[in-house]
């Protein structure tokens, strides 16, 4: 073969050389404003998706409820309960998901030693709750045998409350607790009458209301149908009822409602109890106002708006209320105590005005957020 032919042969052996492209300055342009249009496009879908997961996961509502026929005239408040279990919780989100209220553990009694504590976060919790623009409440769980014991349980509650704002009632938790003192007591026939459990609540609740505050009563549906007589406890006392299933069927009149523990709120990492409040606006809800002579309803009270409708400043619509019983024009913090609630979105918002001083009652009085 000759030198010639060898060359040719080597050639042909040889691979392929690929081909190069050069790309122009302009078509390098126009390769990365498409892919930063396609990364903006990325960022918006993810932000999108997570802005309607937070709607549909962190805002309470009355999705999957269905609430009594006797409260057709009602408006349904949302609230939770809470206690040192639900850890650090940022309230201004909290607030934001259309929680009204918060029922605030501050104490419990120990379930075996029957030593009386006060929960860990409970300080911290009502002060932030208070400063976000929920309406407070506060409970102490029970383990109470004797109406002694229920009391003394109430001196503890008072002496955490006294320093902050608590504008709803002061509540006795009383449940079964697997291996605790009280389903001790009822496995061992001690406690064998319905009597005896209101008895216990009756006696928490009467010194409550002596030093001034509102009182309730927490049980849940086997409490109250099987052990208590709700239609005879809703006589002497506010009831909040816990049933979950979408539905309460407690025999006996109750205020609040505990719909379903695994509720996710915005600001409180994991789950937390939904609580519904009902509130009829055309009603006067009675107070406790021991030791005040002929005391005045808020019932009584003229209650005036400085305008017609508001807007929402930093999620919230919080109006200037004048409020005059005949002529005279009272004075908030000594005559009444105002909250708001369900304004946190546009529509109707209420003004909870509640008496205090030598006043008594309260109401929930309308007014238009824009």
């Amino acid at each position: 073969m000759g030198k010639s032919e060898e060359k040719n042969e080597l050639v042909k052996k040889a691979p392929a050389r690929k081909k190069r492209y050069r790309i122009s300055t302009a078509g390098k342009l126009r390769l990365a404003a498409a892919a930063a249009v396609l990364l903006l496009v990325l960022i918006i879908a993810i932000k999108l998706s997570m802005f309607i997961g937070s709607i549909s996961r962190t805002h309470l509502n009355d999705d999957g409820l269905t609430h009594d026929e006797r409260f057709k005239n009602c408006v349904t408040v949302h609230g939770i309960d809470v206690s040192e279990y639900q850890q650090e919780i940022n309230w201004k989100k909290v607030k934001s998901s259309e929680a009204d209220f918060v029922f605030i553990r501050a104490g419990y009694r120990s379930g075996e030693s029957g030593e009386l504590n006060e929960d860990a976060n409970f300080r911290k919790n009502i002060k932030k709750a208070n400063r976000a623009g929920l309406m407070c409440g506060a409970y102490f769980f029970s383990q109470a045998l004797t109406e002694d014991e229920a009391v003394e349980e109430a001196e503890y509650l008072l002496d955490l409350v006294r320093r902050y704002d608590i504008e709803m009632p002061l509540v006795i938790d009383y449940e079964l607790l697997d291996g605790g003192r009280v389903k001790q007591a009822v496995e061992a026939g001690e406690m064998p009458a319905a009597s005896m459990y209101h008895d216990i609540v009756n006696a928490f609740c009467r010194r409550v209301e002596t030093a001034g505050y509102e009182s309730a009563v927490y049980a849940n549906y086997d409490m109250l149908t099987n052990y208590m007589d709700s239609t005879l406890l809703d006589d002497e006392n506010v009831i909040w009822a816990a049933q979950y299933g979408g539905a309460c069927d407690v025999a006996g009149d109750y205020l609040y409602w505990q719909c379903a523990e695994d509720a996710s709120v915005a600001g409180i990492e994991g789950n937390v109890d939904h609580d519904i409040w009902y509130i009829d606006p055309e009603k006067v809800y009675s107070t406790n106002a021991k030791g005040l002579n002929d005391p005045v309803s808020a019932g009584e009270f003229k209650v005036e708006f400085d305008e017609d409708s508001y807007d929402l400043k930093n999620h919230r619509a919080e109006p200037e209320v004048t409020v005059k019983y005949g002529d005279k024009k009272l004075r908030r913090g000594r005559d009444y105590v105002l909250s708001f609630v369900k304004n946190t979105v546009e529509g109707t918002g209420y003004a909870i005005v509640r008496g205090t001083g030598r006043y008594k009652d309260w109401i929930a009085v309308p007014f238009e957020i824009d």
